[in-house]
């Protein structure tokens, strides 16, 4: 997903994020607000009404108490409707004060209820008994009646004005002297009176406290006060709403002013996309050239997508470095330049030694290395290198294959600056694909020369077995000519004729089996004497033995590394090998040049193919022989372990020489190298397992038990 999509997306995200928040705020809530205020008409009302009807009880007006529920029930419902409205800070508190005074007013309803049934039927029973004494009799009774008479007048007036301290005390002095009128003479109803008299006394001020409490625990200004807050809040809500409306209008603006910006920008955008497309389809067109293409042909699609590449980046130089298997120079190299621009100057390796240690993190993108501007690097070797090979802008992918880097694919703008893409994996890509090309004709070569190895190695057996075969039938009628020669020998007298040839019969005979030997040895069918032994004191010694055997015209130069040079074998055929390498390389030069003779020991960490056979992995003891000749051609070097093969004339040499070498150091699990090119000399390189004794160190120079080497008579090609 590119930039501007996913920049699309983010301000979408916030935007309608956006929204979702300012909508709440946009307009005030009709709805909330209605209910609100409704629940504040109701409360008003339901209090005047629980005012009205608690009046009317007190009154004896209302005689049933279901008004009073009905007033109460009703302030909780509006109270509820008040908190069904979900106002925050004041007005919320504002609310809860008002469910406090609504629970207040139930406490003193409550009271008042009891209260007043009380009084109301003392008032009423009162009334009804002070009607018994208005009738006419005795005396005592016209006493008690007149008595009685008090008592109404002064409770009348107490009930009109309970709050009089004097009137209650005339209501209480008749009610005590009614109390103590005689019992016999008295109204059966005076006892009940006075009762029903007292407790009007008692319970008459309570109930006009518990109404006047109700009356002055009116909720009107709490009422008042949450209306008014509940007209600010309002008020801010729309003022709230006027605002995020106008923040709304300017993110509309906003988005239309983006919205038209991409536009722009995709259409902008388009060539790009459409160039990509295009680069992928080469990448496609490229990777499709080396599906089942000949081994033959795969230099020339690289060469071929290296320029198809380079001309689509718009680049006027291009090349690819394949690195060494150690990075340390250039195995192979391609390169692409347009018409008319010159070759890089000096040397390529310069630029792969500027791609493996490139310091500036800041001009890496993806892995690759991106300079728009060589001038603008800071100063230094990589700054100086890309100068002197004309390069203004430099772009260096690495060539990765099989998780493996094996070199670098660089594009030079030598004609002015290039402002190379910011994405640059389709070019990571398109130099995978010709790595693996690379790789895949760098493996079937590989293939190829083992394949060829392998077959050399088979003909040799083959020959080897063939000639290990004839070697031991001709030491068998060897055997027979010595056999018969000695016994010829002992029936002739000495200083005969007969004697002397008898004598040549024998000299001749021990040269051919001194050839068989050799060719014993490369069949590797020969007895061995092996121990352990130093190789540098066998070298040491047989090249002092060369010195003095070769001619004056040629130089030894010795290199001898004999730290760590303990082998396994035979000091014989050790020396033998010492000796046919440095004698077939004075050949080579006819007797006129320098022999380098070089031993060390080497670590091998992976397995490690030669030109005639293959290591694997370990610490070997490396013995080299370097002549100044004329150099070995290829045709000739396939054959040039081969026994009886020469190209020296016939009676010059038997061709046994190197085969005999080749017997030796395979038969010690050794390999052998050659390197040569015509006209330049050739370097052979025998290969020996090191070994060590068994207290870690190298052994002796010849092991017990080992015959001294001799010097052995070497056979020239």
């Amino acid at each position: 997903m590119t930039t501007p999509i996913r920049l699309t997306l983010l301000l979408a995200g916030l935007l309608i994020a956006l929204t979702y928040l300012l909508m709440p705020n946009t307009s005030p809530d009709t709805m909330r607000y209605d209910r609100a205020f409704d629940g504040l008409r109701a409360l008003m009302l339901d209090e005047a009404a629980l005012h009205r009807d608690v009046l009317k009880a007190r009154a004896g007006l209302l005689r049933n108490y279901d008004p009073l529920v009905q007033s109460v029930e009703g302030l909780h419902r509006a109270v509820d409707t008040l908190r069904s409205t979900e106002m925050r800070g004041e007005i919320d508190q504002r609310i809860e004060g008002v469910a406090a005074a609504v629970a207040d007013q139930e406490a003193l309803v409550e009271a008042f209820k009891s209260r007043n049934a009380l009084l109301q039927n003392s008032l009423s029973y009162f009334a009804h008994t002070i009607q018994q004494f208005d009738g006419v009799g005795s005396q005592q009774q016209n006493a008690l009646s007149a008595e009685a008479g008090k008592l109404a007048n002064a409770m009348v007036r107490f009930i009109g004005y309970p709050q009089a301290a004097d009137v209650a005390a005339e209501v209480t002095a008749s009610l005590e002297r009614l109390s103590q009128w005689p019992t016999e003479s008295a109204n059966p109803g005076v006892r009940a009176l006075v009762l029903h008299g007292r407790l009007i006394v008692a319970t008459l001020p309570a109930v006009d406290d518990s109404v006047s409490r109700l009356l002055a625990a009116s909720m009107a200004e709490r009422t008042r006060a949450l209306h008014e807050a509940y007209l600010e809040a309002h008020d801010r809500a729309v003022g709230r709403a006027s605002f995020f409306g106008i923040l709304l209008y300017i993110a509309a603006l906003a988005l239309v002013a983006y919205v038209s910006y991409l536009f722009l920008r995709l259409r902008a955008n388009t060539g790009i996309l459409r160039a990509r497309v295009d680069f992928e389809r080469l990448i496609v067109a490229i990777s499709a050239q080396f599906i089942n293409r000949p081994l033959a042909s795969i230099d020339d699609g690289i060469n071929d997508g290296l320029a198809r590449l380079a001309t689509h980046a718009g680049a006027d130089r291009a090349q690819i470095a394949v690195c060494s298997s150690d990075e340390t120079g250039i195995r192979d190299r391609y390169l692409w330049s347009r018409p008319g621009v010159r070759a890089p100057a000096g040397q390529l390796d310069d630029v792969l030694g500027v791609a493996l240690h490139w310091p500036f993190e800041q001009y890496e993108r993806q892995g690759c290395i991106r300079v728009a501007d060589v001038g603008a690097l800071p100063d230094g070797p990589e700054k100086s290198r890309l100068q002197e090979h004309g390069i203004h802008s430099w772009l260096c992918i690495p060539m990765w294959s099989a998780g493996k880097r094996i070199g670098f694919l660089t594009l030079d703008a030598v004609a002015g600056r290039k402002l190379w893409p910011d994405d640059i994996e389709l070019s990571r890509t398109a130099g995978e694909i010709l790595a693996n090309a690379i790789e895949r004709q760098r493996s079937e070569s590989e293939r190829e020369m083992l394949e060829t190895r392998l077959h050399q190695a088979q003909r040799l057996e083959s020959i080897g077995t063939l000639a290990g075969g004839i070697a031991h039938e001709f030491n068998n009628i060897l055997g027979a000519i010595f056999g018969y020669a000695e016994l010829a020998l002992a029936t002739v007298g000495k200083g005969s004729r007969a004697r002397r040839h008898l004598q040549g019969i024998l000299t001749a005979g021990e040269r051919a089996q001194a050839v068989i030997n050799k060719v014993l040895a490369f069949s590797r069918r020969s007895e061995r004497r092996a121990g352990l032994i130093s190789a540098a004191s066998v070298v040491t010694e047989t090249v002092e033995l060369l010195r003095a055997s070769l001619p004056a015209t040629i130089t030894i130069e010795t290199t001898v590394d004999g730290r760590d040079d303990a082998v396994m074998a035979d000091p014989t055929e050790l020396q033998q090998v010492v000796m046919n390498l440095c004698t077939n390389g004075a050949h080579a030069m006819k007797n006129h040049g320098t022999l380098h003779v070089r031993l060390d020991t080497v670590a091998i960490d992976e397995g490690l193919a030669l030109s005639h056979g293959r290591l694997a992995a370990g610490r070997y003891v490396r013995f080299a022989v370097t002549d100044t000749g004329s150099g070995i051609d290829a045709a000739t070097l396939e054959r040039i372990f081969e026994p009886f093969f020469t190209t020296k004339a016939v009676g010059q040499g038997t061709g046994l020489g190197l085969s005999t070498v080749h017997g030796i150091v395979t038969q010690h699990g050794g390999a052998l190298n050659v390197e040569s090119r015509l006209g330049e000399g050739s370097t052979f390189q025998a290969y020996s397992a090191r070994r060590r004794d068994r207290r870690g160190a190298a052994g002796p120079p010849y092991a017990q038990g080992s015959a001294r080497p001799r010097r052995n008579s070497s056979h020239r090609r």
